[in-house]
């Protein structure tokens, strides 16, 4: 794993440059500020700037201060936890001295914020300020509101954001440290642009320049001139651009007498992304080439990847496609170089991994699926598989990301053929592109490409129409929205599925196709679940395929009937598990004996098969928000996979994870992205679990059919699905798909 520097690089990315449809993270994020107040003497010095009264005295000070250093290097590298260790010595030795106190406090917030500990790095941040203020040390004040400010942008409170940068900016002048006057300013920019206050934007922009400009040649300045020419390229227009060739222009020249190889080649490289934009290709290479040649002797993976990225989009517009497919690859080997980082980047929750990343991805696998229509017989296969895989890197990506867990898919499989998931087992990837979407088809038989000419707006725009219309049961208003999206996501494959005799359709949807069940579409005359058993995953190598041995099952029933904690009862839950019960001799808790205790304590006892939980969930954007409701508290997805982690070790893991009562919120894809990864999360091998929530009998009479069809022999769990909702389907009740549609199999159909 590398982690060099990816704190500067990657971390707090809450800004995007874009060129087109690109959409790569910044490289200059807020800048924190956790050490500098004790070498503020220095800064003070070379700004002409009243000393700075001593804060170290002691030997116990001079020891915290040299552990702060330490850890800020730390932190830096990325070792958030040898950093946090660091600074609680540190804290130890503070004790009894406010102002030394305040500046480990400001330290703890920094590294805090840095590892995804909001909270915690609040708390601390808050502390520190109070410290400072009661020691009189406004140096210490201002730093820590610079930091508070970057947790505010983490968390999108831009509004606070921009109030405390401010207020760090007049404290800066006021103690004379203009290197962190410019970096509040230049932070200050960037939240009055995510407010979309363009004035305010251009009014901090000019101070920081001037600012910046007037500071004495260094590195810092260098990466402030760096950042500054960043923010002006997005405000665009001929003086946006002007000034961000000279701010860029400045730090190559300050980088080139400093010998700071890094932003030489940061400065080269976003000079190049600025000839990008005039399409001064030849020109925009030629800088880009420069930058990657740097980026390859500091062997930067988070660098390189960038700048082979725009080497791509680059070769792309000269219509040079063998070099753009190869500089793609580059791009995306050294992103995956550093994928395991990428977790703990976004930890307000609010992720931007499929806005800033995934679109590298999914260029890479437009241009190979472009290459493979064209392509020989014998190379088609190769670039379909390629384009799959690529896109495959993306999906597992996002998915660590949103659990903010980059080990949650450690159990990632390479089986990717076919056959290799039952001989009459399709699995349909649909991969939506700027203007069309692509549907690759694993057959029995093999891989095949088929184009659907409609854009991804187009198609998100229709997605959305439909599940709205599917939740209201009293209409047949989706009928159309169904028909019209069976003829773009089923009917261009669907003679190939019946002379292949397929039987078993597997989804992996992306971004909006999470949000939808295609058991709904409808073909003009019977529902899509009518034809084929269904399932979905979140990847294809994040499937265990093994086949379900339904004797001797182990069934642990969870489940609430009363309301509590402000939710709605459940009343047909009782005789939901009374029926399963019977059906397995299952154990059951119930109202209050479902409780987080007692669920640990049944789990320790002897390794079931399935864990069926009647109750509320809800999925949201944020998996920190995320929730089972147990009779007195919130299981979150961390705990319940704590509960359900030793089963992974067992010659037999849980099978199945049910959750007959949960919902995500309509058009949210993250919120959906994580129901499509809570079997990968728990550890079970598929979930059975709804899109949106169903208080009504219609739910636990599809939940007992469907457990009362897997105690058959040689049905597979997509199989018994299938069975209870076409029940449903025949039950005049029921037959909306409102009803029984929400209901997914997540995972291993088998």
């Amino acid at each position: 794993m590398n982690r060099l520097v990816l704190g500067i690089v990657l971390l707090l990315a809450v800004h995007e440059t874009a060129i087109g449809a690109v959409a790569p993270a910044s490289s200059h994020p807020p800048v924190p500020d956790v050490a500098s107040v004790i070498t503020a003497q220095k800064v003070a010095g070379e700004q002409g700037g009243d000393q700075l009264p001593e804060v170290i005295h002691s030997g116990d000070r001079q020891r915290a201060e040299a552990l702060i250093r330490e850890a800020e290097g730390l932190r830096t590298l990325g070792f958030y936890g040898k950093a946090i260790d660091a600074l609680r010595e540190a804290s130890v030795l503070s004790q009894g001295n406010q102002q030394t106190e305040a500046l480990v406090l400001n330290a703890m917030g920094n590294v805090f914020q840095l590892a995804g500990m909001l909270t915690e790095a609040r708390s601390y941040l808050e502390r520190s300020i109070s410290l400072a203020q009661g020691a009189d040390r406004e140096d210490i004040h201002a730093a820590a509101l610079n930091n508070l400010g970057n947790l505010d942008m983490v968390e999108q409170q831009y509004a606070a954001a921009l109030a405390n940068y401010e207020a760090s900016t007049r404290l800066a002048i006021k103690t004379s440290n203009a290197l962190l006057q410019a970096q509040a300013l230049i932070n200050g920019a960037r939240a009055a642009e995510q407010t979309g206050n363009t004035e305010k934007l251009a009014s901090l922009l000019g101070e920081a320049i001037t600012v910046s400009r007037g500071l004495n040649d260094s590195s810092d300045k260098a990466n402030d001139l760096i950042a500054i020419g960043q923010l002006y390229a997005l405000s665009g227009g001929t003086a946006g651009t002007a000034t961000a060739y000279a701010a860029f222009t400045q730090a190559l020249s300050i980088s080139e007498k400093v010998s700071d190889l890094r932003a030489q080649s940061y400065a080269q490289g976003y000079l190049g992304q600025l000839y990008e934009k005039e399409r001064r290709y030849g020109d925009a290479l030629e800088l880009t080439r420069r930058a990657i040649f740097i980026a390859e002797e500091l062997n930067a993976p988070e660098m390189l990847y960038r700048w082979y990225w725009q080497k791509g989009r680059l070769h792309k517009a000269q219509n040079k496609q063998d070099e753009a497919i190869a500089a793609y690859r580059q791009a995306v080997t050294n992103l995956q170089s550093i994928r395991n980082d990428l977790s703990q980047n976004y930890a307000s929750g609010q992720s931007s991994f499929r806005k800033v990343f995934s679109p590298l991805y999914f260029e890479l696998a437009d241009l190979l699926l472009q290459r493979a229509s064209g392509a020989g017989e014998n190379e088609v296969e190769s670039y379909l598989n390629e384009a799959r895989d690529t896109v495959e890197q993306s999906k597992t990506a996002e998915l660590q990301d949103y659990f903010q867990d980059s080990c949650v898919t450690s159990t990632q499989s390479r089986i990717v053929q076919g056959n290799q998931f039952g001989e009459h087992t399709a699995i349909v990837y649909p991969i939506l592109l700027q203007d069309r979407m692509e549907l690759l088809v694993t057959l029995p038989r093999g891989i095949k490409q088929f184009r659907v000419p409609l854009s991804s707006r187009v198609i998100t725009e229709e997605i959305r129409v439909f599940r709205t219309k599917l939740e209201k049961r009293t209409t047949r208003e989706y009928i159309p929205h169904a028909q019209k999206l069976y003829t773009w996501i089923i009917k261009p494959f669907e003679a190939e599925l019946a002379a292949q005799q397929v039987d078993t359709l597997v989804f992996i949807p992306d971004g909006p196709l999470r949000t939808i069940p295609m058991s709904a579409l409808h073909d003009g005359n019977k529902y899509l679940i009518e034809s084929y058993s269904l399932a979905t995953t979140p990847g294809l190598t994040l499937t265990d395929p093994h086949s379900f041995q339904n004797n001797n099952v182990r069934v642990l029933l969870n489940g609430l009937t009363e309301s509590v904690q402000g939710f709605s009862s459940l009343p047909n839950v009782n005789s939901e598990l009374t029926a399963i019960g019977k059906m397995y001799n299952g154990t059951v808790l119930k109202d209050g004996d479902y409780v987080l205790s007692k669920v640990k304590e049944k789990m320790g006892e002897k390794p079931y098969t399935v864990v069926h939980i009647a109750s509320h969930g809800q999925f949201q954007g944020d998996s920190s928000k995320t929730f089972l409701l147990t009779h007195d508290e919130k299981l979150t997805l961390n705990q319940l996979e704590k509960l359900i982690a030793p089963s992974r070790y067992r010659d037999q893991p849980l099978e199945l994870l049910t959750l007959s009562a949960c919902q995500t919120a309509a058009g949210d894809d993250r919120a959906a992205l994580g129901l499509a990864g809570i079997a990968i999360k728990a550890g079970a091998r598929s979930a059975l679990a709804s899109l949106w929530f169903i208080n009504d009998s219609s739910s636990s009479v599809l939940i007992s059919k469907f457990y009362e069809y897997l105690k058959q022999p040689g049905n597979t769990k997509a199989k018994a699905l299938q069975q209870a909702q076409v029940d449903l389907i025949k039950d005049s009740r029921f037959r909306h798909p409102g009803y029984w549609a929400p209901f997914l199999l997540i995972g291993n159909w088998l």
